[in-house]
């Protein structure tokens, strides 16, 4: 066997926002590969409401060109409103407003882009022409001195220089990867119960004034997230989401109930849950009823990354490598910062002629005291002390990260 047995390609499994954005990425600087997904569209399979992206967009700017940083903008919440998206934080007994986040032009510093996460990983998935295998669902790989061969269950393989598995939560790569020393992820202290609705004008004005893309609200033992997803173009009603979320000494019994529970169980228990709210933060649920509680109800797993990760040819990203629950809205900027970072490093190796296998040990030394971070860090906006709204906000926030570690 010689190292010419494999092209000089990079192997992706797993089309969400992290590896689709690894992909656009390389596919913009010439950096062969294979994205392999198992879902047949990017609408084959629900994978949340939308994801605020911060420091995620400089990320992605500095590597994507400028249509299509375009394309992304237009992936807002509030594309077809002409406004700027906002996040508020709010007291959720008195419904007292103490900050904001976002809230200015695209492009300026410390502006956010609120994007439906179904439109942005479809456009992702579409922009520019982006080859992708759906329908393959990966098995294992086989790692070797010369490079890396992905198997999938319909029988067929492909070989590479590196394989990245961005194949989220319950990851196969990080299984095999990290063995028996693989972690499994955990139930988080919170419990989420989801709803979503079409709300008419008189329901989601109210809110609209306190912001026009998300809610976070906090009270003694919860959050809430109130979120709107689209608006009609007529603007006689909105499509939002709402998550009410219990803080729990012993989570499980509750999560396990969330999951067999009706949806008139659900309605009723949220109902109970959020009565002592202000009416602007739970007066909208008498409108959905149990109509709009989602099935299945997603729940709210961890996952921390360990300290070392073997520096092969196979490596992972996102929630394949880290998963966290949403309250600062880290998640899916997280898992595109890793894929912009390892991009990077690919880009590089490239131009210089290095082995693709020289970015491993760079890349986690990055990623995975970062990922560690995110996780704890989100932890802890749901922590007592962030009860008060003004604490939560405090939490929420961070300072855009930098490449000054990779350099230009």
């Amino acid at each position: 066997m010689s190292n010419l047995d494999h092209p000089e390609k990079v192997l992706i499994v797993g089309a969400g926002l992290g590896g689709l954005a690894l992909a656009q990425v390389l596919h913009n600087h010439g950096v062969p590969f294979e994205l392999f997904e198992r879902d047949g569209a990017p609408s084959a399979r629900k994978q949340g409401w939308a994801v605020a992206l911060l420091e995620a967009i400089t990320a992605l700017e500095e590597l994507l060109p400028n249509e299509t940083i375009k394309g992304i903008n237009s992936t807002s919440v509030n594309h077809d409103t002409g406004e700027n998206d906002e996040i508020a934080f709010v007291n959720a007994i008195t419904g007292e407003m103490v900050g904001k986040v976002g809230g200015i032009a695209r492009g300026v510093s410390g502006s956010i882009i609120r994007a439906s996460r179904d439109a942005l990983r479809a456009f992702l998935w579409r922009a520019n022409g982006l080859p992708i295998t759906p329908n393959k669902q990966f098995t294992r790989y086989i790692e070797d001195e010369y490079g890396v061969t992905a198997l999938f269950a319909d029988g067929s393989s492909s070989r590479g220089s590196l394989l990245v598995g961005a194949d989220g939560l319950h990851s196969r790569v990080r299984k095999q990867l990290l063995g028996s020393s693989a972690q499994e992820p955990v139930q988080s202290q919170y419990v989420p119960i989801f709803g979503e609705l079409d709300l008419p004008r008189e329901h989601y004005e109210p809110l609209r004034r306190i912001a026009n893309a998300v809610i976070l609200s906090s009270a003694p033992g919860l959050r809430q997230q109130i979120g709107m997803l689209s608006m009609d173009e007529d603007r006689c009603k909105a499509h939002y989401f709402w998550a009410l979320m219990i803080r729990c000494n012993d989570p499980i019994p509750l999560a396990d109930w969330v999951g067999k529970a009706t949806p008139e169980e659900l309605y009723d228990f949220a109902v109970k849950s959020s009565r002592h709210l202000h009416p602007t933060l739970n007066g909208f649920l008498n409108y959905g009823g149990s109509q709009a509680m989602i099935q299945p109800q997603p729940k709210f797993q961890e996952l921390v990354p360990p300290e070392t990760f073997p520096e092969g040819r196979v490596t992972v990203l996102g929630d394949a490598a880290h998963a966290m629950i949403p309250l600062r809205g880290a998640g899916a900027n997280t898992a595109i910062l890793d894929a912009c970072d390892l991009g990077k490093l690919l880009i590089k190796a490239r131009a210089e002629s290095r082995g693709y296998l020289s970015t491993i040990a760079p890349y986690l030394a990055r990623m995975i005291p970062r990922g560690r971070e995110a996780v704890l860090a989100s932890r802890a906006a749901g922590d007592e002390d962030g009860d008060d709204p003004a604490v939560y906000l405090t939490k929420f926030k961070r300072e855009k990260q930098q490449d000054d570690a990779l350099g230009s």
